[in-house]
């Protein structure tokens, strides 16, 4: 019988894969400390995991990364969000309309993820943070979605090279048919192009853009 407290094993396997998430590259002695199980434990959930594709060995330094099975997994999960295929061309026009990037964020725990992107055609343009997790408090995107829980409406949180070094980002909510903040809409703009930009007509462009989304999720 199960003590009551003790984890499963896929609890177990899920904390692991939560861990390298966080940190990649880790090796045996190091997991078993961040996770507090013994090292027997952690090699049987690696080599089940590994079997899986779900992590992967780096045979050079016999550390542990996430595996391509995983991000596959991942990407089919992502595509499959039913507000993605929705938010898809107001996020093209956006982009079109600011000619900056776009972006599309969820809140996971503490964290922001970002999950799709419609980028700039400006030669100068930020690192993709495609799959990027990053404190949401740290982010405009992370700090919009926590903001929409509190209160009602659209408006716009701005993050300047807060998250990353010279970086800015400019964010609104997206809320689902009950009013539920349930995603990030996002511009992420070089800092020295967003200094020179109209702030205001960002907001406004980015603002309709949110409310455009959740008034089409109200219909589905």
């Amino acid at each position: 019988m199960k003590k009551k407290g003790a984890k499963t094993s896929i609890e177990k396997a899920l904390d692991l894969i939560e861990t390298l998430k966080e940190k990649d590259n880790l090796g045996v002695t190091e997991l078993s400390g961040i996770l507090g199980l013994n090292k027997n434990n952690v090699f049987r959930i690696l080599a089940t995991l590994e079997v899986k594709g779900i992590i992967e060995q780096d045979k050079e330094t016999g550390h542990y990364k996430l595996g391509m099975k995983l991000l596959s997994l991942e990407y089919a999960y992502i595509k499959n969000l039913p507000f993605l295929k929705t938010a898809k061309p107001f996020m093209r026009n956006l982009r079109n309309k600011t000619q900056e990037s776009i972006y599309l964020s969820i809140l996971h725990k503490d964290s922001v993820v970002y999950i799709h992107s419609e980028d700039t055609k400006r030669s100068v343009l930020v690192n993709s943070r495609i799959g990027k997790r990053f404190p949401a408090e740290k982010t405009a995107s992370g700090r919009a979605i926590l903001k929409g829980k509190k209160e009602k409406g659209f408006f716009t949180e701005e993050d300047i090279e807060g998250a990353e070094p010279e970086v800015s980002e400019l964010a609104t909510v997206i809320r689902d048919d009950t009013g539920q903040p349930i995603a990030s809409l996002s511009i992420i703009i070089p800092s020295v192009r967003y200094q020179k930009e109209n702030r205001k007509l960002l907001e406004e462009a980015l603002v309709e853009a949110g409310r455009s989304i959740s008034a089409e999720l109200e219909k589905l």
